[in-house]
């Protein structure tokens, strides 16, 4: 099949009401640019009835694989899996209103100190401590450059493994913007592994 006609193939999609969904196919070669100039992987899947497209990328960095995800029914997503050394739960997520008022009357949320950072995001974390030691200015200054969704780190003390999972927005971004949060999450691992909570 030639690409114009894969590209009429697609076309309903965008034309039509989106219904929550998001062409990816334009995106392909972005992905396989960015996976091959980060020595990484880039697969293409499909749903079971073959009219939805998923993106799958894989970018080493030390002993780690940073896992996106993006397709035309789900937001652009970052996965991480780890071996883990402490209980530590984190979950970073944008402060809307009904957020703002339960707060007032919960436990005070955790603060990082830089006013605006704080005022966008809801911080929880059974370890203060560890927040402020891994989620460093630069990060903070790239979550909200790209307004990142949520960032979310659960440990399993059963397994001792844990996983770090986050949503970013609903489009893929351009490529500027995926190789600054890739560039965000290798600090991220890099902090995470200083402060002893991966091993």
């Amino acid at each position: 099949m030639t690409k114009e006609k894969e590209e009429n193939k697609t076309q309903p999609i965008i034309k039509g009401p989106s219904l929550g969904y998001t062409d990816n196919f334009p995106k392909r070669e972005m992905w396989k640019e960015i996976a091959k100039e980060l020595n990484g992987e880039f697969k293409i899947k499909y749903n079971s009835g073959h009219e939805l497209e998923i993106h799958n990328i894989s970018i080493p960095h030390n002993k780690w694989n940073i896992n996106i995800s993006v397709s035309d029914s789900r937001p652009l997503k970052f996965q991480i899996s780890f071996s883990s050394s402490q209980d530590f739960e984190l979950i970073i997520s944008w402060e809307d209103f009904i957020e703002r008022i339960l707060k007032k009357f919960s436990k005070p949320e955790i603060e990082l100190g830089w006013k605006e950072f704080d005022k966008h995001y809801l911080i929880k974390s059974n370890r203060s401590d560890l927040v402020k030691s891994t989620i460093t200015k630069e990060i903070q200054k790239t979550l909200l450059r790209h307004n990142v969704y949520s960032i979310s780190y659960q440990t399993d003390s059963a397994t001792r493994t844990a996983e770090l999972i986050s949503v970013i927005q609903r489009r893929a971004g351009n490529k500027e913007m995926i190789f600054e949060l890739i560039e965000m999450y290798k600090l991220l691992i890099d902090n995470l592994e200083k402060s002893r909570i991966i091993k």
